[in-house]
């Protein structure tokens, strides 16, 4: 199979929250080309949907470093921080998305929630 191959079927397992099934498919386009961006990203949803965000954190910091122009690998990867309630760098995540793509809706919604979180925090 090619690498395209393992991409649309990892997604098309993540679509029935297979996400085993998926992250072994990601993991496999990436292994076939390790500069792939998107099976980083994907695998990171995958992994982030199972609840394993330190992995889903680590995919996502990858895929930004191979597209840094990706605003929803920021978003996604601050959803992450998120999750493990390290708002500051969930905040600096949104941020970098919006100074990317600066309509991106959920990265501001996101953002606001990170804050008020943060904010209720120091309560």
């Amino acid at each position: 199979m090619t690498l395209s191959n393992y991409n649309n079927r990892g997604n098309s397992y993540r679509a029935k929250r297979e996400h085993d099934r998926a992250i072994a498919d990601f993991t496999e386009a990436i292994r076939l080309n390790p500069k792939n961006a998107s099976a980083y990203y994907n695998r990171g949803i995958s992994y982030r949907a199972k609840g394993q965000y330190d992995r889903a954190i680590a995919d996502f910091t990858e895929a930004i470093r191979l597209d840094p122009q990706d605003a929803d690998a920021y978003v996604h990867r601050g959803i992450g921080y998120d999750k493990k309630k390290d708002y500051d760098r969930a905040i600096a995540d949104y941020k970098q998305a919006l100074r990317i793509k600066p309509k991106h809706s959920v990265a501001a919604e996101n953002l606001k929630k990170a804050q008020d979180a943060k904010a209720n925090q120091k309560k």
